[in-house]
C-alpha cells in the first residue's frame, strides 16, 4: 500500500500559487500524482474525468466559487478529500465547508512543512478508504464459505424441485434449522445509496451477523436481498422487538432498507411459498419508502388462479388485422384487452400472462416481415420486446411494456414504404443498441450514408439533431438506470459519460433536476 500513487488536484486562480503549491507537492515524501486548474468549470470537469483523491481547494475562484462547486460535485457522487485553502477568516466558511466534508483549513501562505502535516493526515484517510475497498473483496469471499451458503442451496432446490428429500432434511438438521427445530422467517432489501463503501450491502449484512448472534443463519439471495432464518422460542407476540433488533442494524449502517417478517416455519414443505411472498413483500414496500418494517401475511394456500374473461384468438385475430389493414383504432382495442388481462393477474400468473404476450408479439413480427418492413428494424424490434419479456419482473412492468411495444412496431410498420425512414429507422437501432459508444461517423458508416447525409435526413425525418436524438436515449437509460438504484458515477459510464461533471449538466438540462435528486425522487 506504501508504494501506492495518490492523485492530488489543486484549484487556484493565482498563476503564481497554484505553481508554488505544485512545487511544493512535487517535494513532498508520497508518490503523488498532480494536476491543477484554475476556474470552477475546469474545477468540476477535471475532478469528474480525473477522480483525485485529496483536492486543495481555494474558495474565491473564477466561474464560481469554490464551495459551491464541492457541493455539486458531492451530489454527483464525488468521495475524494478536500482541504480549504483560504487567505481570508476560516470560520465564516467552517459551517458550510465541514457540511460538505471538508478535512481541514490551510491559511495562506502555504509552508511546506505545513502542507505536509495536512497531507500526512488526509493520506491516512484514503490509504483506510483503499483498505475498505479491499476489505469488500474478502467480505465476498467469507459470505460465500458461510453457513448461510447451506441454506441458501437448499431454498433453492426446494424452490426448483418442491421436494423434500432425506440428505436435504440431514443438511437442514445440522445447521438445527426446520423441520428438526422451527425458525421465524424475516427478509431486508437494501437499495445502493451514493454515500459510496459505507452502506455497501455486504458490510450491512456481516453487521447483521454480528448484532443478532449465532441463533440467526443468514441467506443472502441476491445482491440487495437477504433472508435471516431465526430459531428462537419466543412467542409470535415477540416478533416486534426482533424487528426493531433489524431496524437498529439498518439505521446505524446509514442503510437505505426496509424489513418484513415472514412467519413461523415447521416444516421444509411450507418454505417455498414463504420465501415467494416475502420476497415481493420487500419488492413492494420499496415504493413506500425506506426504513419500514412490514408483517407478511403467513398463509400456506396458494391463491386461486382467476377466472379470466379473455378471448385470446380474437385478440390475435385484432393485432394481425389492425397491423396489416393500417388500423390503429383496432390496436387501441388490443392494448385495452391486455391490459384488462393483465390487470386481473396476480404476480404468481406472471409467466404465464408473458407467454401468452411472447406469441402474440411474435405475430405482430411476422405481420411486419409480410409487408416488407426492414428487416433490420424487425429484428431489432423483435429482439428489445425479447430482452423487455425477459427482464419483467411486476404485472405494471409489463402494463407500461406493452403499449410501447405495441407504439414501436407501428413506427416499423410506418416505415415499409420509404426507404429514407427505413435508413432513419436502422440508425435509430444502431443508436438505441450503441448508446454507450456511439458517433455519427459509426452510425452513418453502420447505415451505409455518409455522416452528412445522416444528419441531414435526421432534421428533415425527425426534426431534430443527430445529437439530441443520442442524448435523448442516454437520458432516457440513465433514468432507468437512476431509478434502479445505480450509483450517479456507475450511471454516467453506462451512457457513455466519462466525465460526471459534464453528465449531470445534460441530465439537469433534459429532466430539470440533478441525477442524485432524480435517483431520491424515483
Amino acid at each position: 500500500m506504501t508504494g501506492d500513487i495518490f492523485k492530488v488536484l489543486v484549484v487556484e486562480d493565482e498563476p503564481l500559487e497554484r505553481k508554488a503549491l505544485s512545487i511544493l507537492l512535487e517535494r513532498m515524501k508520497d508518490p503523488l500524482e498532480i494536476k491543477s486548474v484554475g476556474t470552477a468549470p475546469e474545477f468540476e470537469e477535471l475532478c469528474g474525468a480525473w477522480d483525485p483523491d485529496v483536492v486543495l481547494l481555494d474558495i474565491h475562484i473564477p466561474g464560481g466559487d469554490g464551495l459551491s462547486s464541492l457541493k455539486r460535485l458531492k451530489e454527483d457522487g464525488f468521495l475524494g478529500d478536500v482541504v480549504l485553502i483560504t487567505a481570508y477568516d476560516v470560520f465564516q466558511y467552517a459551517q458550510n465547508a465541514m457540511g460538505l466534508g471538508v478535512k481541514s483549513f490551510l491559511v495562506k501562505p502555504v509552508t511546506g512543512e505545513r502542507l505536509q502535516e495536512e497531507l500526512d493526515r488526509v493520506l491516512r484517510d484514503v490509504r483506510e478508504r483503499r483498505l475498505r475497498t479491499l476489505e469488500i473483496d474478502q467480505l465476498k469471499t467469507f459470505i460465500k464459505n458461510n453457513r448461510g451458503s447451506l441454506a441458501l442451496r437448499m431454498i433453492q432446490d426446494l424452490l426448483r424441485s418442491g421436494q423434500v428429500s432425506e440428505g436435504m432434511m440431514d443438511v437442514m438438521a445440522s445447521l438445527r434449522l426446520p423441520p428438526s427445530r422451527p425458525c421465524h422467517l424475516f427478509g431486508v432489501i437494501s437499495v445502493a445509496s451514493e454515500r459510496g463503501l459505507g452502506t455497501d450491502s455486504l458490510f450491512l449484512w456481516d453487521d447483521f451477523d454480528k448484532a443478532l448472534g449465532e441463533e440467526v443463519v443468514t441467506v443472502p439471495w441476491d445482491g440487495s436481498l437477504s433472508f435471516f432464518l431465526v430459531t428462537f422460542e419466543e412467542a409470535l407476540s415477540d416478533v416486534d422487538r426482533w424487528l426493531s433488533r433489524f431496524l437498529e442494524v439498518i439505521l446505524r449502517n446509514d442503510a437505505m432498507a426496509n424489513v418484513a417478517y415472514g412467519g413461523l416455519i415447521d416444516r421444509l414443505e411450507s418454505i417455498p411459498s414463504a420465501v415467494t411472498r416475502l420476497e415481493e413483500a420487500l419488492e413492494e414496500s420499496l415504493l413506500e419508502g425506506m426504513g419500514r418494517a412490514v408483517m407478511v401475511e403467513n398463509s400456506v394456500d396458494d391463491p386461486p388462479t382467476p377466472d379470466y374473461d379473455f378471448d385470446l384468438e380474437t385478440v390475435q385475430q385484432q393485432s394481425v388485422e389492425a397491423f396489416l389493414n393500417n388500423r390503429p383504432d383496432l390496436l387501441s382495442s388490443v392494448k385495452e384487452s391486455l391490459d384488462v388481462l393483465i390487470s386481473n393477474s396476480s404476480p404468481s400468473d406472471l409467466n404465464m400472462v408473458k407467454f401468452m404476450v411472447t406469441g402474440l408479439l411474435g405475430q405482430v413480427c411476422h405481420v411486419l416481415l409480410r409487408l416488407k418492413c426492414d428487416a433490420g428494424a424487425v429484428a431489432g424490434w423483435s429482439r428489445r420486446q425479447m430482452l423487455n419479456l425477459i427482464s419483467i419482473q411486476t404485472p405494471m412492468a409489463l402494463t407500461k411494456a406493452l403499449p410501447e411495444a405495441f407504439d414501436q412496431a407501428w413506427t416499423v410498420r410506418e416505415s415499409a414504404s420509404d426507404p429514407t425512414v427505413i435508413m432513419v429507422q436502422q440508425a435509430l437501432h444502431y443508436i438505441e443498441a450503441n448508446y454507450d459508444d456511439v458517433t455519427l461517423e459509426r452510425v452513418a458508416d453502420a447505415v451505409h450514408v455518409s455522416p452528412s447525409y445522416l444528419s441531414r435526413t435526421f432534421r428533415r425525418v425527425l426534426g431534430d439533431r443527430f445529437v439530441d436524438k443520442v442524448k435523448s436515449v442516454r437520458m432516457d437509460r440513465a433514468k432507468a438506470l437512476l431509478s434502479d438504484g445505480v450509483s450517479v458515477r456507475d450511471v454516467a459510464i453506462s451512457v457513455g459519460y466519462g466525465n460526471i461533471a459534464y453528465f449531470s449538466t445534460i441530465f439537469k438540462q433534459s429532466t430539470g433536476c440533478s441525477p442524485s435528486d432524480y435517483r431520491k425522487k424515483n
